[in-house]
């Protein structure tokens, strides 16, 4: 490479990590390392997510053994929870740190986490992604409420919690009026810390909230008395069927919006929301918006055509084309989500404006059929959704094929995480041929008698062997009660089995 001109070693840089291009050319020679500091802003931007352990000595050894890399002069620092233990987060060591994301892919991990919340409150930016659930919510949501959100204490403005609805947070007795959050992603219990939200955070410019429970506390009514005069973005997900009526005397009041990005469920006393209904109730109080896009299921039947002709009216013709799925999912397209709740219907009864890769932003799935899955169901999964990564069984898995091993005629490489839910109703033999159409799975998530079943109690030479080792993840719902007693489990014939066939699993039991 060394008689290549820059242009070209650039364009080849642009395939690499950051930290895979410092530990290969950094040392290489003078005119790498200058081609390195110009372009990928190495002495002030670290991204450790996803790397190795030999990169994370590597960097560990650049910043405070041989002092290559100037820690003093780092504003960004991306890495994994566990690092933590070895890089210490504080304002001696990094006193430029302006933006930290964490990523958290263990449960013992959160009481890592939490002894760095008083230095979170010293940075500007903070993105905290879970992957796991959380342990300890109690101790999680009084850390943030006490440290966090104290707002004479902290210099937060960017605050992103990424994480499943265990993470949630109860924030109706906070008062955010003197605040510095212009953007706040987070989970919260109820319309009533939404609204809260709205009320006092004066210098929000983004939301993205998802909220777990739409009822609201009679004790504490909603009341939005004056929005924030700066918020020109606003996502919103409740999965808890919600009133119209509530949803439209909350959005009609933020008219600073600019971009709103809502996914609902409506209950059966909406009726029937349409474009003529949204477009006059709650759109044209908007007059600043300029990008909507939704996802609206209802508890009734709402497709026809007097429905579909609703959203193509003048005003709809200058947003997002409009999708109709099954008989009361209407969304925009490309559909907005990362997760969608689908079935096999949508090959015979989605109605949709042409538009390219309608579905490249999904990324989870959950499957809700109660019939047999079909070959074109399958090869429509792989062909439309491109970065499908997680894939979840809400009911009976079957298959509509008489084939001996259905991974001949299907396969889904793009997914790296599987759930079974009803494993009750599972067919071990069904299972086991569905596992084998999924070359990089790297995390199961299921019951332990149906793993058990699948591969005859960890059997040796099995068909399953290879999916076993290349598994990093094993979540099941209870390991047999022997497996925890030490002098038991030492005897235990199947604990060894379990052992030898998930071998780089993360397993408290394996130690």
């Amino acid at each position: 490479m060394e008689s290549l001109p820059n242009e070209i070693v650039l364009l080849i840089f642009r395939y690499l990590k950051t930290y895979d291009i410092v530990y290969a050319f950094y040392f290489l020679n003078h005119r790498y390392a200058c081609l390195i500091e110009k372009y990928r802003s190495c002495s002030k931007i670290i991204d450790l997510i996803n790397a190795p352990t030999r990169i994370y000595n590597f960097y560990y050894s650049l910043l405070f053994q041989t002092n290559h890399l100037d820690r003093f002069r780092i504003e960004n620092f991306k890495l994994e929870c566990y690092m933590l233990h070895k890089f210490p987060l504080n304002e001696t060591t990094f006193p430029r740190l302006q933006s930290l994301s964490i990523i958290v892919r263990r449960t013992d991990d959160l009481p890592i986490l939490l002894k760095y919340f008083s230095f979170f409150t010293r940075i500007k930016q903070l993105y905290i992604r879970s992957d796991v659930c959380c342990c300890d919510r109690i101790s999680f949501e009084e850390n943030v409420k006490e440290i966090l959100f104290q707002t004479n204490k902290t210099q937060l403005q960017s605050l992103t919690f990424a994480t499943p609805p265990c993470y949630s947070i109860s924030l109706q007795d906070i008062n955010f009026e003197q605040c510095l959050f212009t953007n706040l992603t987070l989970t919260v219990r109820s319309m009533n810390d939404f609204c809260a939200i709205l009320s006092s955070a004066r210098e929000l410019q983004s939301l993205r909230i998802r909220v777990l429970d739409s009822n609201i506390n009679e004790q504490n009514p909603l009341t939005i008395a004056a929005p924030p005069s700066n918020i020109k973005h606003l996502l919103f997900i409740c999965s808890h069927p919600i009133s119209y009526e509530i949803v439209r005397n909350i959005f009609k009041t933020l008219k600073p919006l600019k971009r709103l990005s809502f996914s609902l469920v409506f209950d059966l006393q909406s009726g029937v929301i349409d474009g003529h209904r949204l477009c006059n109730d709650i759109f044209i109080h908007l007059t600043n918006l300029y990008k909507i896009q939704f996802e609206i299921k209802s508890l009734i039947a709402m497709m026809s055509k007097d429905l579909i002709r609703s959203f193509e009216t003048s005003f709809w013709s200058r947003f997002a084309p409009i999708g109709f799925h099954s008989y009361n999912h209407i969304y925009t397209l490309p559909f907005p989500f990362h997760h969608l709740d689908l079935d096999q219907s949508i090959l015979k009864h989605q109605q949709t404006r042409k538009c390219q890769h309608n579905w490249r932003f999904v990324r989870d799935i959950d499957l809700y059929d109660r019939i047999p899955y079909t070959n074109e169901f399958f090869i429509y999964l792989r062909n439309e959704f491109p970065r499908l990564t997680t894939l979840t069984l809400k009911w009976k898995f079957d298959l509509m094929t008489s084939s001996p091993s259905i991974s001949t005629w299907f396969s889904l490489p793009t997914i790296r995480r599987l759930t079974i839910k009803s494993t009750y109703l599972q067919n071990p033999e069904i299972i086991k041929q569905f596992l084998l159409c999924l070359p990089n799975c790297e995390t199961l998530d299921c019951d332990y008698i149906l793993i058990a079943r699948m591969t005859c109690y960890f059997q040796n030479g099995h068909v399953l062997n290879e999916f076993g080792r290349r598994l990093r993840l094993l979540l099941l719902d209870e390991l047999p009660a022997d497996w925890k007693i030490p002098r038991k489990k030492r005897k235990n014939i199947y604990f060894h089995r379990f052992r030898s066939f998930f071998p780089y699993i993360e397993c408290s039991l394996y130690d």
